[in-house]
């Protein structure tokens, strides 16, 4: 789900993820292409996506372009009347507008830009959507006001919800086929946050105490009429894998079951040679997650060492009663099979799935159908 590393690109492309997002891969090789012969100056001539400004071939142009297409749809079908095609059109442009803002980093004036027209299409598309609900949950926090989206299958019952958070390169309107595919059929509300340092938590840094938000926005859903905050459970994938788990221990009261999809737990930040393996594009989204001005490696990663949940001492703890699903592929550098059973083996009701077998695109999502029926069987009615 991270995406493909390529030679002659800076970002990586994530066509599985954005297959799952639903958006047509021909629309997304077309933009693709267009970043390819562009002849327009870049910033780095061996690196296809580094275009210089707002224009033919720059990425964020680009990626914005075939949203604004997109958006355009969106306001035709409105005129029309055709709500279903409409709330269709929508989300695919704030899809394409998500992925011309990537990596999202705090600097990138573009990538702002492209945001803020991510979330306001993401907003208009529940604006014709039927089938379910969107709330705009705004959470105290140091001070500030952080933006979490509360989707509700219906607001004619109280939900068990799961805050579900991706990586440190994810917004949060890139999660919604989770809700929509498995949650929701489940009865089960979905609540989105961005980690610290990107999208709604921007003015955030994030911190060793990486859970922090995460562990006020529980505290906060005691307030929320909309959800069951006796049935709260935690959905993280990659980074927000981390904090997930790290709040199965420090909520145990509170968190009633948890999902780690490929969760960065311990062995990437437990030696720099594994640390070293991270793209140069992920640690740019580091770097600029915790406000440092220097994408050494080596310097990075004395900053990221503490998030070992290794090292914290906590999944070499006694075991905990917070059911823990732990899911991941056996190879993967952020999250190796070492790493996934040691997760698993940290609950009394612990369980690893390893995706291993080909098709893999088709395991992972048996796989999250899976986490679906394990929630509801923890949190559900």
């Amino acid at each position: 789900m991270d995406g493909e590393s390529k030679d002659g690109w800076y970002r990586l492309l994530k066509f599985m993820l954005w297959a799952w997002q639903g958006l047509d891969l021909i629309d997304c090789y077309d933009v693709l292409s267009h970043i390819s012969v562009s002849k327009n100056p870049r910033s780095d001539e061996s690196l296809i996506d580094s275009v210089i400004g707002f224009r033919s071939g720059n990425w964020s142009y680009e990626w914005t372009k075939k949203g604004m297409s997109y958006q355009k749809q969106g306001n035709e079908h409105v005129k029309e009347g055709n709500s279903e095609l409409a709330k269709k059109a929508f989300y695919n442009a704030s899809q394409f507008y998500s992925i011309a803002s990537y990596p999202h980093l705090k600097t990138d004036e573009l990538s702002i830009q492209a945001q803020l027209l991510a979330f306001n299409s993401y907003r208009e598309s529940f604006n014709h959507n039927k089938q379910a609900v969107l709330k705009e949950i705004k959470v105290p926090f140091n001070g500030k006001e952080v933006t979490c989206f509360l989707h509700l299958p219906d607001t004619e019952t109280i939900h068990p919800v799961a805050i579900v958070s991706g990586g440190m390169d994810t917004l949060q309107c890139e999660l919604l086929p989770l809700f929509e595919k498995d949650l929701a059929p489940a009865g089960i509300a979905m609540l989105t946050v961005d980690l610290p340092g990107i999208g709604y938590s921007s003015q955030i840094k994030l911190e060793q105490d990486s859970s922090n938000l995460h562990q006020a926005i529980i505290h906060h859903l005691k307030d929320v009429p909309w959800v069951d905050h006796d049935r709260i459970a935690l959905m993280g994938i990659r980074f927000g894998g981390n904090i997930a788990t790290r709040l199965a221990f420090l909520e145990p009261t509170s968190v009633k079951s948890v999902v780690a999809v490929g969760a960065a737990v311990g062995s990437i930040f437990d030696k720099l040679e594994n640390f070293e393996k991270i793209p140069p594009v992920l640690l740019d989204c580091i770097a600029s997650r915790m406000q440092l001005n220097n994408s050494n490696v080596s310097h990075i990663y004395q900053y990221c060492a503490p998030f070992s949940l290794i090292k914290q001492g906590l999944l070499y703890r006694r075991r905990i009663d917070t059911p823990l699903l732990s899911i991941g592929h056996k190879s993967d550098i952020l999250c190796n099979e070492t790493d996934l059973k040691l997760i698993a083996r940290a609950s009394y009701e612990g369980e690893v799935r390893i995706i291993d077998k080909a098709p893999i695109f088709e395991s992972f999502l048996n796989a999250l159908s899976y986490s679906a029926q394990w929630l509801t069987r923890h949190i559900g009615e």
